[in-house]
């Protein structure tokens, strides 16, 4: 009943936001402003089936290949961060400003509620086809949230993460039906009948293609830096904070973690992985819009997840302990820049007057939380990762001592990020609204949230408090804050080089490779106009000389014509003409009798 309901409710409000427009315009508004202020608690069976359906089971025979759902402890912790953060997001869009008649149409609101229901199914769903359903339903209908505002900025973005979302639906369709096909229906079934198939290659790299795309990985990652500046800041927290970890499940549900080593494909994912962690740092420094930069922490944030999912390819035997960090390093990570995408459109609002120094703890201790500052949830998933990875190693560098410098490059970026806030302008409400409250549970929920689920649900071990590990968690922030420093420093000296200062302030522009394969489609698209164009004025040369050629046969033919006609109009002509064929023909059937 949990389950289901986790579906149909939010599923409800959406046809009643959808249908409303059949009452007449007056009552429609009142309908769907109605539904969105309610919207919020069409997440509370989500959450009570992450409390309390451990196991839990539905089967729907007549659904699609037969339909199978399953709560484990990897879907009921992903299920509980994916409530809050959408429950937040609806409130923050739809609880503002209460007393106002608002003209919204409830279109973001319905888009957040179908994103929820596809989100939940990937997190749920038992078997490829349910799964894959769910999956293009998230990303497809997450173009809605990305299109909100209807600019130029929103509708360039929204084209690259169709393009994007495209492309990743088709490599994971291909995927899914060779694993089906192997065998692997059920996803308990997926890892070993993708590890036994004789294609194993080939549906692992589409499913690290398929669900590459989703994660954010390296260079697939174009549509996030474009995707969370053009959607509202309500809409970029569960982007970042729940939808990206759909392509993470998809990794855990499908790839033949544990059953095989697959050295090849492990390391090329590590190198990815740590590119996108260290080079996402570099890039997102050099923005001027705190929504791309905290956007390409979630791509550095990523990649240190996506190398404890190669961490498992790489060794068997580590493949249920990555598994489990990697959900819990998910857990944090969801929370904690959930509360920074919220604290966007808080800080502008409400951190002036007696609000001021409640928004700023709250965003402090989030940006620390992502960091990984000892004491917070961020210590606590980089500690069991760290653990877990120990001995694997990189070029000859154990990744128990890498991934710890992420920490540093996250610091930079948050100094960045709140340096931009910090100097926006302000537009203070003299009044809480729901995008303070929503902003409160989520900073809440991630301080707790994190350490029970780790230590309940997914049993990924516990921190240790000894200096050791406190100062491990300690250095690599140090570290960061020197650097920032030291940017900051030199922007400020005038010191940077020419290269790094765009003509719209940035070094690089948000999206980076799309910027450039843009140009590059851009210069493709002229040179193929102008072949274009050659061809036409080639074909229309040709053209001109076959019917030259055309004409004048066809004059000299219209003249024979003439001429016969004028012979055949001649009785002689034409009795000689028939004499000719009834001699033919006698001749044909004497043949014909004697043989």
């Amino acid at each position: 009943m949990l389950i289901a309901s986790a579906f149909l409710l939010p599923a409800l409000a959406v046809s009643v936001i959808a249908l409303a427009g059949a009452a007449g315009p007056s009552a429609a508004h009142r309908v769907r402003r109605t539904t969105a202020i309610l919207a919020p608690l069409t997440t509370l069976p989500a959450v009570l089936l992450s409390l309390f359906g451990e196991g839990a089971r539905l089967e729907v025979p007549w659904l699609l290949l037969g339909a199978e759902f399953y709560v484990d402890p990897w879907a009921r912790s992903l299920t509980l961060i994916a409530a809050l953060l959408y429950s937040a997001a609806l409130m923050a869009v739809s609880w503002t400003k209460l007393r106002d008649t608002e003209k919204g149409s409830g279109a973001l609101t319905a888009f957040l509620l179908v994103c929820f229901v596809g989100n939940v199914g990937t997190y749920v769903a038992a078997d490829a086809a349910s799964f894959y359903a769910a999956f293009a339903l998230l990303s497809f209908s997450a173009a809605g949230l990305v299109i909100h505002y209807r600019s130029q900025e929103a509708q360039r973005a929204t084209r690259i993460y169709l393009v994007m979302s495209v492309i990743s639906e088709t490599a994971i369709l291909a995927g899914l039906i060779l694993t089906a096909s192997a065998g692997g229906h059920r996803v308990a079934d997926a890892p070993a009948a993708v590890a036994e198939s004789e294609l194993t290659g080939l549906i692992v790299v589409l499913l690290l293609i398929g669900f590459g795309v989703k994660a954010g990985t390296v260079p697939l990652h174009v549509w996030l830096p474009l995707a969370h500046p053009a959607a509202p800041p309500a809409a970029s927290a569960v982007l970042s904070g729940a939808m990206v970890k759909a392509g993470l499940v998809g990794w855990l549900r499908f790839l033949p973690l544990g059953e095989a080593a697959l050295a090849a494909t492990g390391y090329t994912l590590l190198a990815l992985a740590l590119v996108g962690a260290f080079a996402a740092a570099a890039i997102g420094v050099l923005q001027r819009d705190p929504k791309v930069v905290l956007a390409y922490s979630t791509i550095s944030q990523m990649g240190f997840i996506t190398c404890l999912v190669a961490a498992g390819l790489l060794v068997p035997e580590l493949a249920s302990t990555a598994a489990a960090a990697s959900v819990l390093y998910a857990v944090h990570h969801g929370l904690a820049k959930g509360a920074l995408f919220l604290g966007v459109p808080v800080a502008k609002h409400f951190g002036t007057g007696g609000t001021r120094w409640l928004v700023l703890v709250g965003l402090v201790g989030a940006a620390l939380a992502v960091a990984g500052a000892p004491l917070t949830s961020g210590a606590y998933g980089k500690y069991v990762s760290k653990e877990t990875v120990e001995g694997v190693t990189f070029l000859g560098a154990d990744l128990y001592y890498l991934l710890p410098l992420v920490a540093t490059g996250s610091v930079v970026l948050l100094m960045r990020c709140g340096w931009l806030l910090w100097s926006a302008e302000r537009h203070p409400e003299h009044r809480p609204a729901g995008e303070l409250a929503s902003w409160l549970l989520v900073c809440a929920a991630g301080i707790a949230v994190p350490w029970l689920v780790g230590a309940f649900w997914l049993e990924a071990g516990g921190f240790s408090w000894e200096l050791g590990p406190l100062w491990d968690a300690t250095w690599p922030l140090l570290l960061g804050v020197v650097l920032g420093l030291g940017v900051w420093w030199s922007a400020h000296r005038g010191w940077l080089p020419g290269w790094a200062v765009h003509a719209d302030g940035s070094a690089v522009q948000p999206g980076d490779l799309v910027v450039a394969e843009e140009s590059l489609a851009a210069r493709a698209g002229r040179g193929a106009a102008v072949v274009l164009d050659g061809a036409h004025r080639g074909t229309a040369m040709v053209r001109a000389s076959a019917w030259n050629v055309m004409s004048s046969a066809g004059e000299r033919t219209e003249q024979g014509l003439d001429g016969g006609e004028r012979r055949l109009r001649s009785w002689e002509f034409s009795g000689a003409a028939v004499l000719v064929v009834l001699v033919a023909a006698l001749v044909v059937l004497s043949v014909g009798w004697l043989v």
